[in-house]
């Protein structure tokens, strides 16, 4: 590759189209991929001249693609493949369209403006997932900021860029080093103290102050920034915001405490925490602070008993919601549902809590008579997100980056689960088919 600044034709076997960003490690680029007719994004890093710094750039290079392509997780950006051509090394990654939640932030600030509450835990909920995950297979990411935070059109938040990760006994993590961005870094990342899963804890928790309060919590100089960290404990963000419930300020300087042994014990514990307190606040002038930049045409009832709807649509409309919302889904279902007359009336108010016209479509798509867009099912066995999801997910370690793919397209074909299942089993190895027939309860005909 060229190290002038004129975009490549190609590179490898990938079709360059355009430049996605540029950073100090290198340059993104978005790509095609024609042997599986897919976007990409592509990150690219010159190879170093030989220096101390140099080596030090291409061990975090690799240690992001070993990272992340250790974790294959809904709210995670997925890398496919490493390689090196020439002087340059290259990770393949999922591209993402949309933008960073800082340039997300950037824009409210711009507009003199602050994030919906609502769509703030909603991403933050997603966050933990991701965190609990990663965490789970060791590793403690190090760098979670803003700009490390990828939100796309369809409202879902994912993680990205794992370059200083610790993954386990990382020679790039050792006590003393001082990596991350001041900021958001915890106060054992300043001390040189050991670092585990709670210090991303603690990046979260000001990244989560921000989303809510439009306001980072530590700002200055480095130093200053360092300070700060170290000494000083913001004012929580409902004096910020006055508005926002009482339980957000719990949730946030839990999360900011000094000492790691203080905050939530694991990212699990903290999402647990959060929808518990979702679900708790049925106070209705709470909820329509929360919801108050939300497009609701009509207002939610108070709690009545519940209205007979098809049980299964509404389970179904959970699972979809949540691929919108996240975990909030539950508790906006329960909620739409309480003296919903119709249908109608249903889709109308769980419209009101999806990010975009997209979505909308895509939900509204649910709601139609049987045989007009409804899910196929027979007896019980629906073709639902989570299971084309787990199967891709399942699929990847024998078929590689094309899994997601032949999933789709299964879906697409597919009258049933069982049917859906068997179009699976034709597209692997024979040697694995029996044991996955098993695991998915295939019968043979």
């Amino acid at each position: 590759m060229r190290r002038d600044t004129e975009l490549p034709a190609t590179f490898d076997r990938y079709v360059i189209e355009r430049v996605l960003g540029r950073g100090a490690m290198g340059v993104v680029y978005l790509a095609f991929d024609p042997r599986i007719e897919r976007h990409v994004a592509l990150k690219t890093l010159q190879q170093p001249a030989g220096g101390k710094n140099d080596h030090e750039l291409t061990a975090r290079f690799l240690n992001e693609a070993r990272a992340a392509g250790r974790l294959a997780h809904p709210h995670i950006v997925a890398v496919y493949d490493y390689g090196e051509t020439g002087d340059t090394a290259f990770i393949t990654m999922e591209y993402v369209r949309g933008e960073t939640l800082a340039a997300h932030l950037a824009q409210h600030a711009r507009a003199g403006t602050r994030m919906n509450p609502l769509a703030a835990l909603r991403w933050f909920a997603q966050l933990l997932d991701a965190l609990d995950y990663a965490h789970g297979s060791g590793i403690v990411h190090r760098d979670i900021k803003p700009a490390n935070l990828l939100i796309s059109p369809r409202g879902e938040c994912k993680v990205a860029d794992f370059g200083i990760a610790q993954l386990d006994a990382s020679t790039l993590t050792q006590t003393g080093t001082l990596l991350g961005t001041p900021a958001y870094m915890s106060p054992e990342q300043f001390t040189g103290e050991a670092v585990d899963a709670r210090s991303d804890l603690f990046s979260g928790a000001v990244v989560l102050y921000e989303m809510l309060s439009g306001v980072c919590p530590f700002t200055g100089t480095p130093g200053s920034v360092m300070r700060k960290i170290l000494d000083d404990t913001p004012p929580p963000p409902s004096s910020v915001v006055p508005a926002l419930p009482a339980y957000v300020d719990e949730l946030v300087m839990k999360g900011m405490e000094k000492h790691p042994q203080e905050r939530y014990g694991c990212a699990r514990e903290w999402r647990d925490k959060l929808i518990s307190l979702l679900a708790a606040d049925s106070n209705e002038d709470t909820e329509r602070t929360v919801l108050s930049h939300e497009r609701v045409s009509s207002p939610i009832a108070t709690p009545s008993p519940q209205t007979q709807l098809d049980p299964e649509l509404i389970a179904h409309l959970e699972r979809r919601l949540a691929s919108h919302v996240g975990p909030v889904a539950s508790l906006l279902i329960r909620r739409a549902c309480a003296g919903a007359a119709n249908i109608d009336t249903l889709r109308e108010r769980l419209s009101a809590h999806l990010p975009n016209d997209e979505a909308r479509r895509d939900f509204d798509s649910l709601m139609l008579p049987a045989g007009a867009g409804m899910p196929r099912v027979i007896g019980a066995q629906t073709i639902s997100a989570e299971n084309v999801n787990a199967a891709a997910t399942r699929l990847t370690t024998l078929l590689g980056p094309i899994a997601r793919i032949v999933a789709r397209r299964a879906a697409a074909r597919a009258a049933d689960l069982r049917s859906f299942y068997a179009q699976l089993l034709d597209a692997v190895p024979e040697r694995h088919r029996e044991a996955l027939r098993r695991e998915w309860g295939v019968e043979v005909d």
